[in-house]
C-alpha cells in the first residue's frame, strides 16, 4: 500500500482496516524502511495516525492498530531513518502527553498480548531514537501504573517476539542509550524496573539472554555515572538468584524436558541446548565476575575498619553468593566464588565453617572439585596486604583458612585414593605458594626495615610451619611412589563412587613441585636427607608411561626431573664423594648402573629424546642445566673442576640416541679413572708436556709449560692448588687408558667426536693434538689427519686434500678454510647474507671457541693475515646476526671473546698497525660499554692494557692515535675508568710536551670532562696534580694563537680548576699567576670570580690590573662587576669602570643588539649615576617607541635596560623629551607591548614573560588608578592587550594563570565602578564586550569542563577575572551562565569551587538565577542543563536521585570530622584548600532545598547526610550557619511525623527530639564531642547488626534530655565487660573521642571523667593491644592540640616520661610495633606545634578569643562539685592577666549562661592557658616581666621563651626513642620525627641568638652545644645512610657519614666512576617517603652545624 493510498483510507470509513493492512505490509517487508521513508515524506509528521486517537472511545483492537503503526515509525526512525528523529520526538510528545491514558488502557493487565506488544513496540521505539525522547518516556510515564513484572512474564511458546520481549527490547533500550549517560541513571533510580525481566531469563532464547547479560555489563557495570548504591538497589540477593540460576540455563525448548532433565530430551537437541548453554555461561559469568568481585565496577567494597576492629562491609555479596549451595559442583560457579573470598578475605572465617560438613575427606567427584575450589581460593588471596591491617593471625588466616587444621592435611595427603591426596597435595602446593609470596613482598617492601622484615618472616613461616608439617608430604610421596601402602578409613571404604585414579606422573610431579618449595622456604628441615633424591629419580626411570610419545606426559616427565634435580642440588649426595670406584669391566655392570653419575648422564641424554611442544622447549634446557650443574660440581668436588679438566658437556652432548647406556656407562668409568688415578694423570700432564718441548718450535712452546717454569713448587705440593691451568683434561688421559685396554669401535667413534670439539676450547691445542697423535689408535682416521695439521706437520701432497660437502655447516666451512687458507673458494659462503643462514644456536659456543683459536693460530705469519681477517668478519657477522635476533646469545659472544685470554695476549691498543684482533677487541669494547652494563667488568684488563701502552708511547714521545683505545672508556657512562685512573691519564698527559700528538688533546679533553663530572666531596685531585694542572693552564692561557681544540681544552680546564683548587693553593698564587689570568685570550672571568670569592685579598691586584690596563667587554664584566660589590676594592673598581663608560653607553643605546655580560654593569652604572640624564631619557624613549609606538618585538636585552627607568622617575621630569606618559606608566605600556607581541601559542619565551609578570606586579602598586586608567583608555594598546592574553592564556595551563592575573589587576582599575567612563572612546573596551569575549571563546567550555590538575590553576584565575568584571558591572552577567559555573563546579573546599561558589552567590544576588535550581554540578550539571539550553519548554527540575547520585556519605563524614566552626555561611571570602571535603557553604543550602522535596522519602533524606551536616552546623560560631543546621533538622522531623512508616522515622524524630531538649530552647553551640557521638549514633540507625547499635542508641533513646557537656557512656564503654565485644566498645569510644576533642570545650568536657587519666592509664596498660594503644595516642593527640591540653598532659601526666617509656621497646619490628611508633610521632609533633604556637601571642580575639572563655560546664546547680586533682593543682597558681584585655563579654557564647560554679580566677585561667604557665617548682614557668608586658597590651604579638626544663625534657624524650625510630619507622614517619628534632635544635638556636641580659640565667640552662652533640651521637647516621644511599649526591653523602667518610675516600676512588655517573641521571621513580627523608636528614644536620 502506498502512502498516498493510506492516508486517504485513513480520511475515509475503514481506517483501521487500512492500518492494519499497512502493518501487515510493514511486517512482511523486507526492507520497511523504504516503506516509513514513503509515509514520511506524504505526510510529515503523522498527523493522520494520530488523529486516530483524538476519538472518545476506541476499542483496544482500534488502539492497538494504531500503536502498532506508530511503533513500526519510530523503530525505523530510530534505525535507518535517523534524519527524521525530529518526527520522531514530535510524535514520542504528543502520544506521552495528550494519550498518556491510552498508554495505560493498552498495557494494562486485562489487555491482549497483541494490545500490549503495540504499546512496548512504540516505547521502545521512543527510547531508541535516543535524547530528549527517551527523557521524555522515563519523566512522563508513571510507572507505578504498570504492573512491569506481569508483563515481564507474559511469554508465549508460539510467538517468539511475545510481550515479554518486548518488555526486554524496552528496558535495553534504555541501558542502550550510550549518548545519554544520565539517562541510564535515571532510569536505574526506578529501582522495580530491571530486576523485573531476570526471572524468566531461565527460559528465554540464547541470543535474547546474552543480548540482556552484555547490555547489563557494559550500561550498568561499567558505566561510571551509575553509582555502587544504584547497583546495589538493582542486584539484590533476591534478584540475582535469578541470573545465578542462569548457570543451568535451558531455553524455551527446555520446558518439554522432564523435572528440567535435559537427558529427556532428543540427543541432537540436547547437545544444542548444552551449546548455547555454554555461550551463555561464558556471558554470565563475566558479568557475575564484574559485579561481584569489582571494587571499581562491581558492588564490592574496600575493607574498612570500624570502630578499631576489621568489619566485613561485603556481607551484600555474600548473601547473593549463598544462593549457590555448591558451588564446587561447577567450574564457574567454583571460580566466582573463590574470586569473591581473594577480594574480600574478611568473609573466610563465615565462609569456611559452612563447609565443614562437606570437607569431610571422600573419594567422591563432588569433594574433588571442593577441594579444587577451595585451592583456588588461597591462590586468589593476597596476605601481604592484610599484614598492617589484619596483623600476623589475620595475614596466616589468609594462608591457611582456620578448618585447614594439621590433622586434616595429614589425613589428605595419607588417603589411599590418588584423587584424595592429589587434592590435598595441590591445596598444600598453594599454601607454601601464598607464603612464598608472602615473604617476598615482605622483603622488597620499602616501607620497613631489615630487622623488621625478618622477624616479619620468620614468624609467618613458623605459624605456617606449624600447620605444615614435612612427615605426612613425604609420606605422600612414598605412597605414590608404591613405597608404602596407605591405611583406608571407613568413610572411604564405604563410599560407593567409583572415582578415576589420577596418572601416576601427575600425583608425582605434583608432589615434588611441594617438596621444592618447601625445601625453599624451609632448607633446615633437609627434605633430601628422609627422602633420597636419587631414588626419586629411580622411580622416575622406572615409571611405565616413561617410553611413552605422548608430549604431555613427557613434558611432566621433564619437570618431574628438573625438581628432582634440585633436590639432589642440596642433598648432600652431590657434595660428598660420589665416584664409586668397584665398577668392573662390565659395560652393564649394576654397579655402574646404580652409580650417581650414571643416572645423572642418562638423565641427561634421555631428556634429549623427550617429545615436548616447542613451547616446552625450555623446559627440556632447564633439565640439561641442572644435570650439568650437579654433574659438574660433583667432579670439582673429587678434584675434576672445569678449570683444569674442561667442561663435561663436551663429553655429554655426542651420546647419541640408542646407545645411552653403553657410552654413558664408558663416560661413567672414565670418570671414575680419572678420580682414582688423578696425581697419576697429573703427573703424566706435566711429563708428556716436558717431552714434548724439544720438539715443538720456539714459538709454539706450551703456555702450561711456561707457567709451570716460572712457578716455586715442591714435589710434594698438588698442581690444582696453584693457579695454573692444566693443557687438556685428565680425563683425556683416562679415557685413551680405557680405549687401549678395549678397542671398542663405538666407543673410538664417540671420543673422537668428543676431541673434534674438544680442542677448540683448551689452553695448549698443540699440546693435546701432539698427545693424542702418539696414541692415534685410538682416534679415527680423519681425527689423525685433522691433528697433524694442528702440530703443523706437513701434509704428503700426494695424499688428496679435503674437499666441502653440498650443504657444509659452518664449522665445517672453517675447518676447510684453516687446512687449505684458500679464501676464494669459501668467500661467498661466508657473506652475511649467507652466513645468517647456516648459523646453529646450539653450536655457537663451539663455532667462536674454533674461530678463536684459528684467529690465533693464523697470526704467526704475514701469509695468513688474510685468513686470519677472514676470521675476524665472520666473528663480527656472527654478533650482528645474534644481536638481532638472539640477544642474550649475542652477549655471550661478546663475553667470550673478551674473556679469551689469546684475544687479550694479541690485543696491542697503541700499535702503529692495527692487527686484525685489536680491532676485534676495540670493535668489541665499545659495543660493550654502549650497551652492555653487565659485561663493562671483562674490559678491565684492556683498559689496563691500554693504560700501561699509554705510558710507554708518551715516554718515548711516539706519533699514534692515543684516543682510539681510551674513548670508548673516557666517554661512557659505564665506563670503567676510576678516578684514580683518570686522574692518572691526566697527569701522564699534562707531563707530556705539548702537542707530541694531536690524540693527546682529545684524550685531555675527555678525560678534564670525565673527572669535572665526577668531582666532588668523594673524589678530589691530589694536591699535586692540581699544581701540575693550573701550571700547563698558565702556560697554555699565554699563547695568543691557538687552535679551536685548545681553546676548548683551555675552557674545560678553567671549569676543573674552579671545582679542585682549594682555598690554600688559591692563596697561593702570586700577582704574576692573576696578571697572567687576565691576559688570557680568551678570558677567564669565571675562573678569575671563583678566586675573588674564595680570597677577597686577590682582589686589589685584580682592580689594579683593570685599573690599569682597562677592562675587556663583555668577558671581564662578571669580574668587575664582583669587584664593585666588594667594599675595599670599590673604589679602584669604580675607576676601572669610568674607563669602559663609553662602551657601556654604547651598549645601552644599541638596543637591538645582543644581550652579554655587559648586562651586569648596568646596575653598579646606573646605581653610582654615571649615566648622564640624556642618555636615559634616549634610551627610555627608544624602548617605549620602538615596542609600545611601532609595536616592535621586545629587544633581547629588555629586562637588563628596564632599570633604566627607575632612575628616570628618581630625576623627577623626563628631560627634553616630553612624550612619554610618566616613567612607571611608560614601564607598564613596555610590559603590556612586551606580553601582546611574545605571547604565542608556540616559541614562548617564558622566562621573559614570567619576569615581565612579576615586574608589572611591583609596577602596579606605584601607579595613581586615574592615570592608570586615563593612560589605557586613551590609546589601543589595552583592546590589543585583552585579545592576545584570552586568545592564548586561556588555552596554556603554564603562563595563562600568570597572563589571567594580570588581566584581573588591571581591569579592578579600569573597570572600578566608582568613576567609570560613560563615554568611552574607541579605544576603550567594553566591559560587557570583555565578558562576552571569555565566556564566547571557543576554549572556554573546555577549559571550564576541563578535569585534569594541571588546569585548575588557570580555572582559578579565569573564575577571578569574572568575578572582578562582575563585581565591576552586573550588565555583564547572564543567566545562561550559571549552567556553565556549575559544570565546572566540584562543591569541594578547593581554591577553584570556592571562586566558583563566590561568582555564583554574586549571581544570585544580582538576581541572574531566577530558573535555575543550583543542585547539579559537574557532569551532571553538564547534561542536564545542557537540555535546558536546548529546549526550554520540555525542561524539568532535576530529580532528587540525581542529586544523592552525586553526594559521597563517606566524604560527607570527612567533611563533618573537619568542620570548620569559624566558617561564614555567605561565600564572601576565600579560605585555606581543603579538596579532600564538601563546602558546607554550597551543602547547607541544598539539603534545604531537598527538604521541601516531595519525591525524595523521609529515610533518604535522612540518610543521605541531611542529619549529621544539620548536627555539626549547631557547632558553628557562626549564627547563620546555625541556623541553618537548626532548619535542616526542623524539616527533617516535619517530614518523619508526616511518615507513614512510623517504625523507620521515629528513631530519627527521637534523636534530634532529645538534642531539642537538652539546648532547652536557647541559642547555643554544639559541643563537637558529643555532636561527633550523635553522628556515629545516626550512622547506626540503619546497621541494627552493628554491635554498638544497642549501647549507643539506648544511650540516646533512654533519656529524656541529651547531656551536651558530658563524654557519652565514657565509662560503660571503657570498663564493658561484653563477652565478645568489650574491644569493639573501647575502640568506638577513643575513635569518638580522638575525633571529637577539636576546642578546649571538648576538652575541658573530657576531663570532667578524668578521661586523661583514663587514657594514661590505658596506654601504659599491659593488658591493651597495640591497636587500641594506637587509637588512645590518636586521643592525646586531640589533646594536646589544645594548649590547655598540652599543659596539663605534660605537667600533671607525665606525658613525656610515659612516651618515652613506651617507646624505648619498640624497635623489635612487629607491624603493630610501627603503627604505635607512628602514632607517639604524632603526639609528639602536635604537642610541638601546640607549645612553639604559643609562644607568640597573635590576635586571639579574631582565632580563639570566644572559646577561649567558654563559661562554666553545665551540670546540675543543685550539685556541688567535687574539685578534682586536677583542677585543684590548677586554681593554685593562677595568671594574673587582665580578661578586659582580651575580649569583651559581649563576645561571650550563650554557653556562658549556665555552668558548674567555680571561681571566676579558676574559670579564666582554665580557658586562657594557651601557652605553657605552671609554678616555679615544677619547672614551667613564664617570666613576670613577660606577663606583665604581655598583660599591657596583648594585642600586639611578645615573644616568650619555652621553659628551659620543658626543653631539656622534650629534647630527652626525642633523643630516647630515636634509635628506636631510625630503626624500624618507615621513611615518611622517619622525616617527620627527625623534622621534629631539627625544629626542636633550631628553636633552642634562635632563642641564643635573640637571648637578651634577663634571660642569661635561662639560656645557660638551655646549653645549646651540649644538646646538639648529645642529639648527634644518638642519630643512627649509618641506618640513615643505607636509607639514602641511592638517592644522596656525593656531597651530600659525606654530609651524613661526617667523619666516618674519611674510612671510605680511598674506596670511593677506586671504584668505578660509572657509579657517580649513573647517580647524575635523573630518577622520577623516587619514593616521595624517601625523598622527604632526605630533606629532613640534611635540615637535621645544618640545624646542628654538621
Amino acid at each position: 500500500m502506498k502512502a498516498d493510498a493510506l492516508l486517504t483510507e485513513l480520511e475515509g470509513n475503514l481506517p483501521f482496516a487500512a492500518l492494519n493492512e499497512y502493518n501487515t505490509l510493514l511486517e512482511e517487508s523486507s526492507e520497511p524502511q523504504g516503506i516509513v521513508l514513503g509515509l514520511l515524506l506524504t505526510s510529515r509528521r503523522c498527523d493522520e495516525i494520530l488523529d486516530l486517537l483524538q476519538a472518545e472511545k476506541r476499542s483496544h483492537a482500534e488502539l492497538a492498530a494504531i500503536f502498532t503503526s506508530l511503533g513500526h515509525i519510530l523503530l525505523n526512525i530510530a534505525g535507518e531513518l535517523s534524519e527524521y528523529s525530529h518526527v520522531g520526538l514530535y510524535i514520542s510528545q504528543q502520544l506521552l502527553h495528550n494519550y498518556e491514558a491510552s498508554i495505560y488502557k493498552l498495557i494494562g493487565s486485562s489487555s491482549t498480548n497483541k494490545s500490549s506488544k503495540s504499546v512496548l513496540r512504540c516505547l521502545t521505539g521512543m527510547v531508541m531514537i535516543g535524547g530528549e525522547a527517551a527523557n521524555e518516556v522515563l519523566s512522563t510515564i508513571d510507572w507505578g501504573k504498570i504492573n512491569i513484572d506481569f508483563i515481564a512474564n507474559r511469554q508465549s511458546m508460539k510467538d517468539v517476539y511475545d510481550v515479554r520481549a518486548w518488555c526486554i527490547y524496552l528496558i535495553l533500550a534504555f541501558l542502550n542509550s550510550s549518548e545519554e549517560p544520565n539517562l541510564t541513571k535515571q532510569f536505574l533510580h526506578k529501582k522495580d524496573l530491571l530486576p523485573a525481566i531476570f526471572r524468566g531469563l531461565v527460559w528465554d532464547p540464547c541470543e535474547r539472554v546474552i543480548n540482556v547479560i552484555k547490555v547489563m555489563h557494559e550500561s550498568v557495570l561499567l558505566n561510571p555515572s551509575v553509582t555502587k548504591t544504584m547497583k546495589i538497589d538493582i542486584f539484590t540477593p533476591t534478584t540475582t538468584k535469578h541470573l545465578l540460576d542462569l548457570y543451568q540455563w535451558v531455553g524455551p525448548v527446555g520446558k518439554l524436558a522432564k523435572g528440567g532433565n535435559l537427558e529427556t530430551l532428543d540427543d541432537e537437541l540436547a547437545k544444542e541446548i548444552l551449546k548455547e548453554r555454554a555461550q551463555i555461561k561464558e556471558a554470565l559469568h563475566r558479568f557475575l565476575l564484574t559485579l561481584c568481585t569489582s571494587t571499581t565496577h562491581g558492588i564490592v567494597f574496600k575493607e574498612k575498619i570500624q570502630g578499631g576492629s576489621i568489619k566485613s562491609n561485603n556481607w551484600y555479596v555474600y548473601k547473593i553468593l549463598s544462593n549457590l549451595k555448591t558451588p564446587w559442583d561447577s567450574p564457574e560457579e567454583s571460580e566466582l566464588m573463590s574470586a569473591l573470598m581473594g577480594k574480600c578475605p574478611d568473609l573466610l572465617k563465615t565462609y569456611f565453617p559452612t563447609l565443614k560438613s562437606s570437607l569431610q575427606p571422600r573419594p567422591t567427584k563432588a569433594f574433588v572439585s571442593l577441594m579444587d575450589m577451595v585451592t583456588h581460593i588461597i591462590d586468589n588471596q593476597k596476605p601481604w596486604m592484610k599484614l598492617e591491617t589484619h596483623g600476623l593471625e589475620g595475614t596466616v588466616g589468609c594462608i591457611i583458612p582456620q578448618p585447614l587444621f594439621q590433622p586434616y592435611i595429614k589425613s589428605l595427603l595419607e588417603s589411599c585414593h590418588g584423587s584424595v591426596r592429589l587434592a590435598g597435595v595441590r591445596l598444600v602446593h598453594s599454601i607454601l605458594s601464598k607464603t612464598k609470596e608472602t615473604l617476598e613482598s615482605i622483603k622488597s617492601s620499602k616501607e620497613l626495615s631489615q630487622e623488621v622484615k625478618f622477624h616479619t618472616q620468620e614468624k609467618i613461616m613458623r605459624m605456617v610451619l606449624k600447620v605444615l608439617k614435612s612427615d605426612p608430604i613425604i609420606g605422600c610421596w612414598e605412597i605414590a611412589s608404591g613405597h608404602k601402602t596407605a591405611e583406608t578409613s571407613e568413610k572411604e571404604l564405604s563410599s560407593v563412587e567409583i572415582l578415576e585414579q589420577p596418572h601416576k606422573i601427575t600425583e608425582l610431579l605434583n608432589i615434588a613441585r611441594v617438596l621444592t618449595l618447601y625445601n625453599e622456604l624451609h632448607p633446615k628441615e633437609a627434605i633430601h636427607e628422609v627422602l633420597d633424591p636419587l631414588k626419586m629419580l629411580g622411580v622416575i626411570h622406572t615409571l611405565p608411561g616413561n617410553n611413552t610419545d605422548n608430549s604431555e606426559q613427557s613434558e611432566a616427565q621433564l619437570e618431574l626431573q628438573v625438581l628432582c634435580l634440585e633436590l639432589l642440588t642440596h642433598s648432600k649426595q652431590s657434595l660428598e664423594i660420589v665416584i664409586d670406584s668397584s665398577g668392573t669391566a662390565d659395560h652393564y655392570n649394576d654397579q655402574i648402573k646404580e652409580n650417581i653419575l650414571y643416572k645423572l648422564i642418562t638423565t641427561y641424554t634421555q631428556s634429549g629424546k623427550a617429545t615436548i611442544t616447542n613451547e616446552d622447549e625450555a623446559l627440556k634446557v632447564l633439565l640439561t642445566d641442572k644435570c650439568f650443574a650437579i654433574l659438574s660440581n660433583a667432579l670439582a668436588k673429587v678434584g675434576l673442576p672445569p678449570h683444569y679438566d674442561g667442561n663435561v658437556k663436551f663429553w655429554l652432548r655426542h651420546i647419541p640416541n640408542g646407545k645411552e647406556a653403553k657410552l654413558a656407562s664408558f663416560l661413567t668409568r672414565v670418570i671414575q679413572k680419572a678420580v682414582s688415578s688423578l696425581h697419576h694423570y697429573t703427573d703424566a700432564i706435566i711429563k708428556a708436556a716436558s717431552n714434548l718441548k724439544d720438539h715443538l718450535n720456539e714459538g709454539l712452546v706450551s703456555p702450561f709449560m711456561n707457567s709451570l717454569e716460572a712457578t716455586d713448587m715442591e714435589d710434594t705440593h698438588e698442581v690444582s692448588s696453584l693457579s695454573v691451568s692444566l693443557p687438556f683434561s685428565r680425563l683425556v688421559l683416562a679415557a685413551v687408558d680405557l680405549l687401549e685396554e678395549d678397542l671398542d669401535q663405538d666407543h673410538i667413534e664417540y671420543f673422537s667426536k668428543v676431541i673434534s670439539n674438544y680442542q677448540y676450547s683448551v689452553n695448549d691445542p698443540e699440546l693435546l693434538a701432539a698427545f693424542l697423535l702418539q696414541n692415534d689408535r685410538v682416534l679415527t682416521p680423519a681425527l689423525v689427519d685433522y691433528l697433524r695439521a694442528w702440530c703443523r706437520e706437513s701434509i704428503d701432497m700426494q695424499q688428496p686434500i679435503s674437499t666441502l660437502g653440498e650443504n657444509p655447516n659452518l664449522s665445517e666451512i672453517l675447518k676447510y678454510l684453516f687446512m687449505t687458507d684458500d679464501v676464494l673458494s669459501v668467500e661467498q659462503l661466508l657473506e652475511y647474507d649467507k652466513l645468517k643462514d647456516i648459523i646453529s644456536i646450539e653450536d655457537l659456543d663451539l663455532v667462536i671457541s674454533q674461530l678463536l683459536l684459528y684467529i690465533h693460530l693464523k697470526s704467526d705469519s704475514k701469509k695468513n693475515k688474510k685468513v686470519q681477517k677472514r676470521y675476524v668478519d665472520v666473528l663480527k657477522s656472527i654478533y650482528l646476526f645474534l644481536e638481532s635476533n638472539h640477544p642474550n646469545d649475542a652477549r655471550l659472544t661478546l663475553q667470550t671473546v673478551l674473556e679469551h685470554s689469546r684475544v687479550l695476549a694479541a690485543y696491542q691498543p697503541l700499535s702503529p698497525k692495527k692487527s686484525p684482533v685489536t680491532e676485534l677487541a676495540l670493535c668489541f669494547i665499545e659495543i660493550v660499554l654502549q650497551k652492555h652494563p653487565g659485561l663493562v667488568s671483562k674490559t678491565v684488563p684492556y683498559f689496563d692494557t691500554a693504560m700501561k701502552a699509554l705510558e710507554v708511547h708518551l715516554n718515548r714521545n711516539e706519533s699514534v692515535n692515543y684516543w682510539e683505545p681510551l674513548s670508548p672508556f673516557l666517554t661512557s657512562e659505564h665506563t670503567v675508568v676510576s678516578y684514580e685512573a683518570a686522574e692518572q691519564i691526566l697527569t701522564l698527559c699534562l707531563k707530556t710536551p705539548y702537542l707530541t700528538s694531536g690524540t693527546v688533546e682529545n684524550i685531555l679533553i675527555g678525560v678534564v670532562k670525565l673527572i669535572s663530572k665526577t668531582t666532588s666531596a668523594k673524589r678530589k685531585l691530589k694536591e699535586e696534580s692540581v699544581e701540575l694542572l693550573l701550571c700547563k693552564f698558565l702556560e697554555w692561557g699565554r699563547v695568543k694563537e691557538g687552535s679551536t681544540s685548545q681553546e676548548d681544552l683551555v675552557h674545560h680546564l678553567e671549569a676543573l680548576l674552579i671545582q679542585v683548587m682549594s682555598p690554600a693553593s688559591i692563596e697561593q698564587l702570586t700577582k704574576g699567576d692573576l696578571k697572567s689570568l687576565l691576559q688570557f685570550q680568551p678570558a677567564c672571568p669565571d675562573l678569575c670570580c671563583h678566586l675573588l670569592k674564595q680570597h677577597p685579598p686577590h682582589g686589589r691586584t685584580l682592580v689594579k690590573h683593570l685599573k690599569k690596563h682597562g677592562t675587556i667587554l663583555p668577558c671581564q664584566a662578571p669580574l668587575l662587576a664582583q669587584l664593585l660589590n666588594q667594599s675595599d676594592t670599590q673604589e679602584t673598581a669604580t675607576k676601572a669602570l669610568t674607563k669602559v663608560l663609553s662602551a657601556i653607553e654604547m651598549w645601552v643605546l644599541d638596543t637591538e643588539g645582543e644581550e652579554d655580560e655587559t648586562r651586569l654593569l648596568l646596575p653598579h652604572v646606573l646605581n653610582l649615576g654615571l649615566l648622564d640624564e640624556c642618555t636615559v631619557t634616549d634610551v627610555c624613549q627608544k624602548l617605549y617607541e620602538e615596542m609600545v609606538t611601532n609595536k616592535q618585538s621586545p629587544p633581547k636585552k629588555l629586562m637588563s635596560l628596564l632599570p633604566v627607568f627607575r632612575i628616570l622617575s628618581k630625576a623627577g621630569h623626563t628631560g627634553p623629551h616630553g612624550d612619554l606618559p610618566g616613567e612607571h606608566l611608560s614601564l607598564l605600556h613596555i610590559c603590556l607591548s612586551c606580553i601582546k607581541t611574545t605571547y604565542q601559542k608556540e616559541n614562548q619565551k617564558s622566562s621573559l614573560l614570567l619576569n615581565v609578570a612579576q615586574l608589572i606586579s611591583e609596577v602596579f602598586t606605584k601607579i595613581d588608578e586615574g592615570s592608570l586608567k586615563s593612560s589605557l583608555t586613551t590609546n589601543k594598546l589595552w583592546a590589543s592587550f585583552v585579545k592576545q592574553v584570552l586568545r592564548v592564556g586561556i588555552t596554556d595551563p603554564k603562563l595563562g594563570p600568570d597572563m589571567i592575573q594580570i588581566l584581573d589587576r588591571l581591569s579592578s582599575v579600569l573597570y572600578k565602578k566608582h568613576g567609570y567612563l560613560k563615554d568611552e572612546g574607541e579605544s576603550v573596551l567594553p566591559i560587557t564586550t570583555l565578558y562576552q569575549m571569555i565566556i564566547g571563546h571557543s576554549q572556554y567550555l573546555t577549559l571550564m569542563f576541563a578535569q585534569e590538575e594541571d588546569w585548575e590553576r588557570l580555572k582559578e584565575k579565569m573564575v577571578a577575572l569574572q568575578q572582578t568584571l562582575v563585581d565591576c558591572e552586573e550588565r555583564v552577567c547572564q543567566e545562561g551562565h550559571v549552567a556553565i559555573l556549575l559544570g565546572a563546579y566540584g562543591a569541594s573546599m578547593s581554591l577553584l569551587d570556592q571562586r566558583i561558589l563566590k561568582l555564583l552567590f554574586t549571581y544570585e544576588k544580582k538576581g541572574f538565577m531566577t530558573s535555575y535550581q543550583p543542585v547539579l554540578w559537574g557532569k551532571a550539571a553538564i547534561v542536564h542543563f545542557g537540555v535546558k539550553s536546548a529546549n526550554v519548554g520540555l525542561f524539568r527540575d532535576p530529580m532528587p536521585e540525581q542529586v544523592l547520585g552525586l553526594l559521597s556519605m563517606e566524604k560527607i563524614l570527612h567533611t563533618c570530622y573537619n568542620f570548620d566552626t569559624r566558617l561564614p555561611f555567605e561565600p564572601t571570602d576565600i579560605i585555606k584548600e581543603n579538596k579532600e571535603v564538601y563546602d558546607v557553604r554550597f551543602l547547607l543550602p541544598l539539603m534545604l532545598y531537598l527538604a521541601d522535596e516531595e519525591r525524595l522519602s523521609e529515610i533518604d533524606y535522612a540518610e543521605c547526610g541531611a542529619v549529621v551536616l544539620g548536627l555539626i552546623a549547631l557547632t558553628s560560631h557562626q549564627r547563620p550557619v546555625q541556623g541553618a543546621g537548626a532548619a535542616i533538622l526542623r524539616c527533617m522531623v516535619d517530614k518523619m511525623e508526616r511518615s507513614k512508616h512510623r517504625r523507620l522515622s521515629l528513631p530519627w524524630v527521637w534523636m534530634v527530639g532529645v538534642v531539642s531538649c537538652a539546648l532547652n530552647g536557647k541559642e547555643r553551640r554544639l559541643p563537637a564531642l558529643t555532636t561527633h557521638f550523635l553522628i556515629q549514633a545516626s550512622q547506626l540507625l540503619s546497621q541494627p547488626e552493628h554491635p554498638m547499635y544497642h549501647i549507643v542508641l539506648n544511650y540516646v533513646f533512654l533519656k529524656p534530655e541529651f547531656k551536651l557537656y558530658f563524654v557519652p557512656e565514657l565509662f560503660r564503654l571503657y570498663n564493658s565487660a561484653h563477652v565478645t565485644d568489650s574491644r569493639k566498645h573501647r575502640s568506638f569510644l577513643l575513635s569518638t573521642l580522638s575525633s571529637g576533642i577539636r576546642q578546649i570545650i571538648d576538652y575541658k568536657i573530657s576531663q570532667r571523667s578524668f578521661t586523661a587519666t583514663l587514657m594514661m592509664g590505658m596506654l601504659q596498660a599491659p593488658s591493651a593491644d597495640a591497636e587500641l594503644k594506637v587509637q588512645v595516642l590518636e586521643v592525646l593527640e586531640a589533646m594536646v592540640r589544645i594548649p590547655l591540653g598540652a599543659v596539663e598532659l605534660v605537667r600533671q601526666h607525665s606525658l613525656l616520661t610515659v612516651l618515652s617509656a613506651d617507646s624505648h621497646d619498640l624497635s623489635s619490628g612487629k607491624s603493630s610495633h610501627l603503627l604505635l611508633l607512628s602514632a607517639v610521632v604524632r603526639v609528639l609533633h602536635a604537642l610541638w606545634k601546640t607549645v612553639f604556637a604559643s609562644t607568640t601571642r597573635k590576635d586571639i580575639i579574631a582565632s580563639e578569643g570566644p572559646e577561649e572563655y567558654f563559661p562554666e560546664l553545665e551540670d546540675d546547680r543543685q550539685t556541688k562539685r567535687k574539685m578534682s586533682p586536677e583542677t585543684s593543682n590548677l586554681s593554685r597558681k593562677r595568671m594574673k592577666v587582665d580578661p578586659k584585655s582580651y575580649v569583651s563579654s559581649g563576645n561571650y557564647d550563650a554557653e556562658m549562661d549556665e555552668g558548674i560554679e567555680s571561681s571566676k580566677d579558676e574559670e579564666i585561667e582554665t580557658s586562657k592557658d594557651e601557652g605553657i604557665e605552671t609554678s616555679k617548682d615544677e619547672g614551667i614557668e613564664s617570666s613576670k616581666d613577660e606577663e606583665i608586658e604581655s598583660s599591657k597590651d596583648i594585642s600586639i604579638p611578645v615573644q616568650k621563651l619555652l621553659p628551659p626544663l620543658f626543653i631539656h625534657e622534650y629534647l630527652n624524650t626525642l633523643v630516647l626513642i630515636l634509635p628506636a625510630i631510625i630503626a624500624s619507622c618507615p621513611p615518611a614517619t622517619l622525616a617527620t620525627y627527625l623534622e621534629l628534632v631539627a625544629e626542636v635544635v633550631q628553636y633552642v638556636g634562635t632563642v641564643t641568638e635573640s637571648s637578651n641580659k634577663r634571660q642569661k640565667i635561662r639560656l645557660a640552662a638551655l646549653a645549646p652545644e651540649i644538646m646538639k652533640e648529645q642529639v648527634f651521637s644518638r642519630v643512627q647516621w649509618h641506618i640513615l645512610h643505607d636509607h639514602l644511599q641511592e638517592y644522596l649526591s656525593d656531597d651530600e653523602e659525606v654530609k651524613v657519614l661526617g667523619d666516618k667518610s674519611k674510612d671510605f675516600l680511598k674506596t670511593w676512588r677506586n671504584e668505578p666512576l660509572s657509579i657517580p655517573l649513573q647517580k647524575l641521571q635523573p630518577d622520577t621513580e623516587k619514593s616521595h617517603g624517601i625523598m622527604k627523608l632526605k630533606e629532613a636528614s640534611l635540615n637535621l644536620l645544618n640545624a646542628l652545624g654538621r
